[in-house]
């Protein structure tokens, strides 16, 4: 008790008693149990570092060590929402703010939104979407939408530029050199279609070169899928290739469900489990 002289996360309890031997799973049972006894108070949300735990006299201060603990990116996050009649994708939130997008994800909607309702957040398609809680999302989506309508057609019109100036550099590469190499019909035997495709005379058998280009890092989906039309190719060598360039304001306020924020473990699950609705080898 004389410990908490002032507002502390349950991890620095944890960290501070365990120096005097007591073990964590320990020091968290007392203080569920101070806590049900009221005599000491706790935050109504659990930060990354758990509750923040008080005495009931300095219940007041809690948030006063929130701002202390949660990182800055974060409040300035928060102050971006509540200051302005707009709606912002997570991920143009992680972008502007150089933020983690784990943890400010956690806490938009469990600290700022959930209990402390300065936020709202909802999903628009593949996009989590974040307003002042002050505002409907009906009364903002209109903009959003124009905005997002917008992005679009700037994505496209690089799209092209960037799919250009990629064939032209594998062609200057590639026709360069030692050995044979083809530019190839771009289908697959089901009539889908590859932006680039290349045979390689390189071994005793050629080599098929299988490039996908996209404008933005591609979602979990279109990565299956593309591995789908490579696995048509039953003889032969096949590489499959995904280029994607490092544009990241585009990136990140277009496309919500990006590969790389994704756990390797699920990715692998999500591509299995595409792949095996074909029954080619």
């Amino acid at each position: 008790m004389g410990y908490i002289d002032k507002p502390k996360t349950s991890k620095e309890i944890q960290d501070y008693f365990e120096t005097k031997g007591y073990k964590r799973n320990i020091v968290r049972t007392i203080l569920l149990r101070l806590y049900r006894q009221g005599k000491i108070v706790r935050s109504p949300f659990k930060t990354i570092q758990g509750y923040i735990y008080s005495l009931p006299e300095q219940k007041d201060k809690i948030v006063e060590k929130l701002k202390e603990i949660v990182p800055p990116y974060v409040w300035n996050a928060v102050n971006m929402i509540v200051t302005q009649r707009r709606m912002f994708t997570l991920n143009h939130l992680v972008e502007a703010t150089n933020g983690n997008y784990e943890t400010l994800e956690y806490y938009l909607d469990n600290v700022f939104g959930k209990e402390l309702n300065r936020v709202k957040h909802a999903y628009y398609k593949s996009f989590k979407v974040y307003w002042s809680s002050e505002f409907e999302m009906k009364d903002l989506e209109k903009d959003f939408l124009q905005e997002l309508s917008e992005k679009h057609r700037e994505i496209k019109v690089k799209s092209r530029d960037f799919e250009k100036k990629v064939e032209e550099l594998l062609d200057k590469y590639l026709f360069s050199m030692p050995f044979k190499v083809e530019k190839t019909s771009k289908g697959t035997p089901s009539g889908k279609f590859f932006d680039l495709s290349y045979v390689l005379y390189i071994f005793h058998q050629p080599v098929h070169l299988k490039v996908e280009v996209k404008s933005y890092i591609p979602n979990v989906y279109q990565v299956a899928m593309f591995y789908r039309k490579v696995r048509e190719f039953k003889h032969g060598t096949v590489i499959p290739v995904i280029v994607a360039p490092a544009f990241p304001s585009i990136v990140y306020q277009t496309f919500g469900d990006i590969v790389y924020l994704l756990p390797f473990d699920k990715l692998e699950k999500i591509v299995e489990v595409v792949l095996s609705t074909k029954t080619t080898q």
